[in-house]
């Protein structure tokens, strides 16, 4: 999956209250095995990998157990 192809997957999802969309117009740093996003939101910190059909989103904040799921095409 490319990054366009990426962003575009999560501009469509309606998921958690518009963070995909927020994910996908945030600038992107390749990183091994997908894309980490720049910045944060509320101290969260997002990672993206590709997975057949789709794309999983972590996200970390410190002190916090992080948050994974997956966004499908």
């Amino acid at each position: 999956m490319t990054e366009p192809e990426a962003r575009h997957l999560l501009r469509q999802c309606d998921g958690i209250g518009g963070l995909e969309a927020w994910i996908a117009g945030r600038p992107w740093e390749v990183v091994p095995g997908g894309w980490s996003v720049a910045g944060d939101l509320q101290g969260w910190r997002f990672r993206l990998e590709p997975v057949p059909d789709g794309i999983r989103v972590s996200a970390f904040m410190p002190g916090a157990l992080p948050a994974v799921w997956l966004v499908r095409g």
